[in-house]
């Protein structure tokens, strides 16, 4: 991911309150912005795919069984999508704190 180190004298500029921020080159052409609210866009579709009826899994639980696909491909070679899903419904039985949905998300 890219990053932008700022020097002491543009932290100055900043009263950091949650605003958008416009950034422009050494020449003051913008070469971006930055808003650090979510949009009215994003929390509506936020909200309806929580109105969605289905399991809920916790960004843990997502990384975990990414890193256990990972690990069974390394042991036994490529797979096809029918063994990858027999593969997390056998993590979600066998351990459904670690790889199993979350209530109340």
């Amino acid at each position: 991911m890219p990053e932008i180190v700022l020097t002491e004298e543009q932290v100055k500029q900043f009263d950091f309150r949650p605003v958008p921020i416009v950034v422009k080159n050494p020449a003051g052409q913008v070469v971006g912005h930055l808003d650090p609210l979510p949009s009215a866009e994003y929390i509506a579709d936020t909200k309806r795919r929580l109105a969605t009826p289905g399991p809920r899994y916790s960004s843990a639980a997502v990384a975990a069984m990414l890193d256990a696909l990972q690990a069974e491909r390394d042991r036994i070679g490529p797979f096809d999508a029918a063994y990858a899903e027999a593969f997390v419904c056998r993590l979600e039985v066998e351990d459904p704190k670690k790889y199993g949905p979350t209530e109340g998300l």
